[in-house]
C-alpha cells in the first residue's frame, strides 16, 4: 500500500510540473566539399568539428540535420568526413538527417536509392516530450517528381493527423517554403508560389507550429499566420553575408525560441 501511495504522489507532482522543457539543435548544410581548397576537405571538417563541439556542450535531446550533408554524393571522401564527425556526437543524442539537393542532385530513382542506402531513410517522424517532429524531402517537390511527391504527401498528411494533440508540431525540410515573404519571387532558394500556398494551407489546417529549413546558407526568420518559418544558416560555407553556425531551439511549457548561434567567419 505504501508503494502505491508514493507512486500516486509522484504522479501528482509530475502532473503539477506540466510539460517538460527541453532543447533540440538544428544543423543544416554541412555540405562537405563545398568551397574547400584541399582534397582532404579540411575546411569543411573544421566547421563540422565546431558544430559537434557545440552540440556536445549543449546536450540537446535531439539533433536534426536539414540536408546537404555533402556537396557531391558520389564522393566517398566527403561522406567519410561527414559520417566521422556525426559519429563524434554524444551517442546518447539521437541524430536525424534529411536529404538536400546536393545529396540528390538531381532527384532520380537511383540518386534517391543511394541517399536512402547512405542515410537509412529520406523522411522521419517521432514524438519527443509531447511534441511531434516530422521531416520530409523537399527535393522531389522542387524537382517536380510528381509521383514521389504525391506518395510523400499521403504519408505527411497521415503523420500530421497522428500528431494532433501534440504540444507543438515541428516540421523539417531542406528548401524553405519562402525566406522572407510569401510573395517573394520564385528562385533556387524557395518553393514555387502555388506550392507555397498548398503546403502552408495544409500545415495551417493541422496546427503546425514551425517549419525549419536550410539551403540558403544564410539564416532567416519569417512567419505565415501562426506558423514560424525558420531557415538556419549553414554549418559549412556561408553565402550572401551569412555566417556558419547552428540553431538552438529551446522548448518551454508555453512557448519555444530558436536562436541562431554563429561559430564561423563570414
Amino acid at each position: 500500500m505504501k508503494k502505491i501511495v508514493l507512486a500516486a504522489a509522484a504522479a501528482l507532482v509530475l502532473a503539477s510540473c506540466g510539460p517538460k522543457s527541453f532543447t533540440f539543435v538544428q544543423l543544416s548544410d554541412p555540405q562537405v566539399g563545398f568551397m574547400d581548397k584541399t582534397d582532404d576537405y579540411s575546411y569543411s571538417d573544421s566547421l563540422m568539428k565546431q558544430a559537434v563541439k557545440v552540440v556536445n556542450r549543449v546536450r540537446p535531446e535531439a539533433v536534426i540535420i536539414t540536408g546537404d550533408l555533402v556537396n557531391d554524393a558520389q564522393d566517398l571522401r566527403q561522406k567519410y568526413v561527414y559520417t566521422n564527425n556525426i559519429e563524434s556526437i554524444n551517442r546518447n543524442i539521437p541524430v536525424y538527417a534529411l536529404p538536400g539537393n546536393h545529396d540528390m542532385r538531381p532527384w532520380t530513382r537511383s540518386n534517391h536509392e543511394m541517399f536512402v542506402e547512405f542515410n537509412g531513410y529520406d523522411r522521419f517522424s517521432f514524438k519527443l516530450n509531447d511534441c511531434a517532429f516530422i521531416g520530409f524531402d523537399s527535393c522531389c517537390i522542387k524537382d517536380g517528381i510528381e509521383d514521389q511527391e504525391a506518395d510523400q504527401l499521403i504519408w505527411l498528411v497521415d503523420e500530421l493527423k497522428a500528431a494532433q494533440g501534440s504540444r507543438y508540431i515541428f516540421l523539417f525540410t531542406h528548401c524553405p517554403i519562402f525566406r522572407e515573404s510569401i510573395d517573394e519571387n520564385e528562385d533556387y532558394f524557395n518553393f514555387s508560389k502555388p506550392k507555397r500556398t498548398e503546403y502552408l494551407e495544409l500545415f495551417q489546417k493541422f496546427g503546425v507550429s514551425a517549419v525549419f529549413a536550410g539551403h540558403t546558407h544564410k539564416a532567416y526568420n519569417s512567419s505565415w499566420g501562426d506558423i514560424k518559418l525558420i531557415t538556419a544558416g549553414p554549418v559549412g560555407t556561408p553565402l550572401d553575408g551569412g555566417v556558419s553556425g547552428l540553431n538552438i531551439v529551446r522548448v518551454g511549457r508555453r512557448s519555444f525560441t530558436s536562436t541562431y548561434s554563429a561559430f564561423g567567419a563570414k
